[in-house]
């Protein structure tokens, strides 16, 4: 499911163009958002004491600059890399042109036992869920 959202002020930098930092964090909402959608309660998946899953990767590209009250389209596309490790691309359009790429971002998540700081096990839950978005972009 495309997750929409319209660009603010706050979003922009002094030249009144979205910082790509900021286009990042808003990939990390349309993410949220799809945990939400698939039943993930993100209270618990993000305080869960017993499994952790890091963004240990990110990069983004721009094909042209978005502005405040642009509204924008993120669909994202997972993949599965291995027992413990996943990744999000995220493709940026205008809401009402799907057509015309702006920017294009990837996440690399990695689950690991934070008591320890070590690899573990994707929970099921996220297998599930990333199998359920494997071809949404």
């Amino acid at each position: 499911m495309p997750y929409r959202r319209t660009i603010r002020f706050s979003d922009t930098d002094a030249a009144g163009v979205v910082y790509f930092s900021t286009l990042l964090s808003i990939c990390h909402e349309a993410y949220e958002n799809a945990l939400q959608v698939a039943e993930i309660e993100l209270k618990t998946f993000f305080t869960n004491s017993d499994v952790a899953i890091p963004i240990v990767h990110a990069n983004i590209d721009f094909y042209q600059p978005l502005f405040c009250g642009d509204r924008i389209q993120i669909n994202l596309m997972t993949t599965q890399l291995s027992a413990t490790e996943f990744e999000i691309k995220y493709q940026i359009f205008f809401e009402n042109n799907s057509d015309k790429l702006i920017a294009q971002a990837i996440t690399r998540h990695v689950s690991i036992t934070p008591k320890v700081r070590k690899r573990s096990p994707l929970p099921s839950s996220i297998i599930q869920w990333l199998q359920s978005n494997q071809a949404q972009c």
